[in-house]
């Protein structure tokens, strides 16, 4: 229709000068200006975003957050009307609550085919939306807004991308109609690039009070959950931890590796142990350190240290901090051990303390190792066994995301890292685990990714899609189904409530039970290996040619029988 410039050109050139990696997207008809954009950014070779489609929603949302996680570079998503976000709003609020940035976009026709530009008619029957599509999406982003005209759509996308990177970091949102993008741009004859979203560290007396407080603890504790997959964060913690010898407790909610599991100040994932004796208590990125809220340390200063440790998309958070470290979390750790270095270190001390830890630790991993040990001379297949032969089969950098619910603990446990890019937890939302595992792969081509998932979970996720996409773009995933025939966090919870009642005497269930197809048979329909797992024995022989699958480049699913019902934590 033109062979000038457009709105397309526009986004595309806001997107260049916004560092964007990708345009991911789950396509819709309002999108041909963008798409001759990008046809012609390939036919003149101009740098800028590669284009993917994907063909759903969520799969689009998910990727670009684990890529935007592991890589710290925020993408582009776009999307269908008011169709395709509503469609996509359980991940973008997934994001929001993970404080990912992303540029959100999707359009609307203003005219309805009342002047001379001529949408289609479903814009006109079933595409409209009342008050504009921004209105289904302001609950769940830091900033949505409409596009009005072509003269502000350049600088609209910038600033949503900018906006989307300053803290909170989040989403934003922008509605472009097609009028708007099919009117000619005249692109400014200098535009800037965007610069990085600066980063920002306490003031020296706060991190020298900090710093004190840590030289006279006498059983200082360290929580974290989510300074991963950030490198620097994650080895500024280890330097602080050894430094002062402290021990280190995982959040059950985390959603990234933050600490090398190896390491003798490691101390698992339970909190409640430590409490009574801990003196000072440092939040590093741990927005829920323990449960319920209110089981706080009853003898401990707390310090919470983070970007923004104050959750304003959490309704109920009790930290019960009395101090406050916010900034870049590497930058914040390193300016503590320097300070620490300046108030000089009792050495005999701290090595009595971190022999004391040693031996915490070791009484840890022996317990892990009971269990995979017992789990090995059982006639069924346990998250200890399955977790084990991983080791035993999978190469040593391999990256793990779990989509369990009544496993994942054990999950969680039972996975060694030594890295922050071995193990992420999908978004809080069941049905987005596939997405950002491929998030992850996009990110890490390099590297095998495993996805566990629960059959219930499986059956939440665009499996279809996913599977489609992966083997489109050569990023095979090896995803073991953990199938236990049950939805068994309802069970639990119904357990709970009703221990004595008619469902629990009489088995029988609503919600519960699972009658799933033959999950396996999905990886065929792209060539890919797949198989049913029932005796102990076969696992190990199906997860290496499971291996060999995803090494020729094709998703392998393994389709794994484990009758534990687990556990919720």
């Amino acid at each position: 229709m033109n062979n000038y410039h457009d709105g397309g050109e526009a986004i595309l050139e806001a997107f260049r000068n916004l560092d964007v990696d990708y345009v991911i997207s789950s396509p819709g008809s309002e999108w041909p200006s963008l798409w001759e954009a990008m046809a012609r950014q390939k036919r003149d070779g101009t740098a800028g975003p590669v284009y993917m489609d994907c063909g759903h929603e969520i799969l689009a949302v998910t990727m670009a957050s684990a890529y935007t996680h592991i890589t710290g570079r925020m993408q582009a998503v776009i999307l269908h009307a008011g169709a395709g976000l509503m469609q996509g709003s359980m991940a973008v609020s997934a994001a929001r609550a993970m404080e990912t940035p992303m540029v959100v976009m999707s359009g609307e026709s203003l005219g309805y085919g009342e002047t001379e530009f001529e949408p289609g008619s479903q814009w006109y029957r079933n595409l409209s939306i009342v008050g504009g599509p921004q209105r289904l999406l302001e609950p769940v982003v830091k900033w949505a807004q409409q596009v009005p005209a072509p003269e502000t759509l350049y600088e609209s996308v910038v600033r949503a991308g900018e906006l989307a990177q300053r803290n909170p970091r989040g989403p934003t949102y922008l509605c472009v109609s097609m009028e708007t993008m099919m009117h000619e741009w005249l692109k400014p004859d200098a535009l800037r690039k965007a610069p990085p979203s600066p980063k920002f560290q306490p003031i020296p007396d706060e991190i020298d009070k900090i710093a004190a407080l840590i030289a006279h603890a006498e059983c200082p504790l360290i929580s974290v959950e989510n300074a991963g997959p950030d490198r620097g964060a994650f080895d500024a913690l280890v330097e602080l931890a050894e430094l002062m010898s402290i021990p280190v407790v995982e959040g059950q909610g985390a959603f990234f590796a933050n600490f090398p599991k190896s390491h003798d100040l490691y101390m698992g994932t339970n909190i409640n142990p430590f409490l009574e004796e801990t003196d000072l208590a440092l939040l590093v990125e741990s927005r829920t350190p323990w449960y319920p809220p209110s089981n706080t340390p009853k003898n401990a200063e707390i310090v919470a240290i983070g970007i923004n440790p104050l959750k304003s998309h959490m309704v109920y958070q009790v930290m019960n901090a009395d101090h406050y470290l916010e900034g870049d979390v590497a930058a914040t750790l390193r300016l503590l051990t320097e300070a620490l270095r300046r108030l000089g270190i009792d050495a005999t001390k701290m090595s009595e303390r971190r022999a004391r830890w040693r031996a915490k630790h070791e009484e840890w991993c022996e317990g892990l190792r009971a269990a995979a040990d017992d789990s090995v001379d059982r006639d069924v297949i346990t998250v200890p066994l399955l977790m084990k032969t991983l080791r035993d089969v999978m190469p040593a950098e391999t990256s793990y995301v779990d989509e369990t619910i009544v496993h994942s603990g054990a999950i969680r446990d039972h996975a060694m890292w030594d890295d922050s890019l071995s193990f992420f937890r999908a978004p809080s939302g069941l049905g987005q685990g596939l997405g950002y595992a491929l998030g992850v792969k996009l990110a890490m081509p390099e590297r095998n990714v495993v996805m566990t998932i629960g059959d219930g979970t499986f059956m939440y996720n665009p499996v279809v899609p996913a599977i489609a996409f992966a083997d489109e773009h050569e990023l095979p995933l090896l995803i073991i189904v953990a199938n236990n025939a049950k939805y068994a966090a309802m069970q639990h919870t119904h357990d709970q409530f009703y221990p004595a009642g008619t469902s629990i005497t009489t088995n029988d269930y609503y919600g519960v039970n699972i009658k799933g197809p033959k999950y396996e048979e999905a990886a065929s329909m792209v060539g890919g290996y797949g198989k049913l797992v029932r005796n102990p024995a076969d696992l190990e022989p199906a997860l290496r040619e499971a291996l060999k699958s995803i090494q020729a480049g094709k998703t392998a699913i393994l389709n794994v029988n484990m009758p534990d019902k687990g556990a919720l934590r």
